[in-house]
C-alpha cells in the first residue's frame, strides 16, 4: 500500500494519457479523459504508487535551499558558496521588485505582486550574475586545458530538472545550485557538457571522453546523486 505520508492531488485532464508529478512534496496525478470510475482508480493507485517510490529515495537526499529563511519570511540571509564566498542578501517590500548590488551582495526590493516562486527564481538569477564571469573563465580554462572544443557561450540559471545542458550551437548552461556544491561537482558538469562537443549522446565512447578529460570523474557524478533539487 503507498505510505500514508505522501501527499496528494488528483486532477482531471483532457489528455490522453494520465501522469503524475511531483511539486513541493505533492503529488499531482493528472488522469486521462473519458475514464470510468474503476479505471480512474486504478490509474491513481498505480500512479500513486509508482511515485511514492521516487517520494521516499528523493526524501533520503539532501535539498538544495540555500534561501529557506528568505523564503519563509526572513528579510537578511547570508548564503556561503563552494569557494567561501558569502553573498549577502537584504529583502524589503516595495512598489516593484528589484536588485541593486552591494558590496555584501544585494539589496532587493520585492514588489506587492512578487509571490514566493518568483522570489526564489529571482534570488536563483542574482547568485548567478554574481558568478557569472568567475564561471566563465572557469569553463575557458578547463576547455584549453582539457578539451579545447568550440563553445558559443555560458550561460548560467536555475533548473529544476537538470544539472547541465549543452545546446546544438555550443552554448553552455550551467544550474546555479552548482554554485553551493563542492567544485568537484562543478567541474564534472562543465567537462560533461563540454564532452557532449565531441559526443552529443551518452555512449560508451562519450564516456571515454569524459574519462581522458577527468580521470576518476565517477566520483563527482555518484556524488550528485546524494543531492536534489528544490521545485520552484
Amino acid at each position: 500500500m503507498p505510505s500514508p505520508h505522501i501527499a496528494h492531488r488528483v486532477v482531471r485532464t483532457k489528455n490522453k494519457h494520465s501522469r503524475a508529478v511531483l511539486k513541493d512534496e505533492t503529488v499531482i496525478i493528472r488522469l486521462a479523459r473519458n475514464l470510468s470510475r474503476t479505471e480512474e482508480q486504478d490509474h491513481i493507485r498505480d500512479l500513486l504508487r509508482r511515485m511514492t517510490r521516487i517520494v521516499l529515495e528523493e526524501r533520503t537526499k539532501i535539498l538544495i535551499n540555500p534561501f529557506q529563511s528568505l523564503l519563509n519570511g526572513s528579510s537578511r540571509s547570508t548564503i556561503e558558496l563552494a569557494t567561501g564566498k558569502k553573498i549577502v542578501f537584504a529583502l524589503e517590500a516595495g512598489d516593484r521588485s528589484k536588485a541593486k548590488r552591494t558590496k555584501e551582495g544585494w539589496h532587493i526590493t520585492i514588489g506587492p505582486r512578487c509571490r514566493r516562486k518568483a522570489l526564489h527564481r529571482f534570488l536563483w538569477k542574482l547568485v548567478s550574475i554574481s558568478e557569472q564571469q568567475r564561471i566563465e573563465r572557469m569553463v575557458d580554462t578547463l576547455n584549453a586545458e582539457v578539451l579545447g572544443v568550440r563553445i558559443r557561450g555560458v550561460k548560467m540559471g536555475f533548473a529544476s530538472t537538470q544539472w547541465g545542458s549543452c545546446s546544438p550551437k555550443g552554448v553552455i548552461m550551467l544550474n546555479a545550485a552548482l554554485l553551493v556544491l563542492p567544485e568537484r561537482t562543478l567541474r564534472y558538469i562543465i567537462i560533461h557538457e563540454l564532452s557532449h562537443r565531441i559526443r552529443p549522446d551518452h555512449s560508451a565512447a562519450f564516456w571515454r571522453v569524459v574519462e581522458r578529460a577527468m580521470p576518476g570523474y565517477e566520483k563527482a557524478r555518484r556524488e550528485l546523486l546524494d543531492y536534489r533539487l528544490p521545485t520552484l
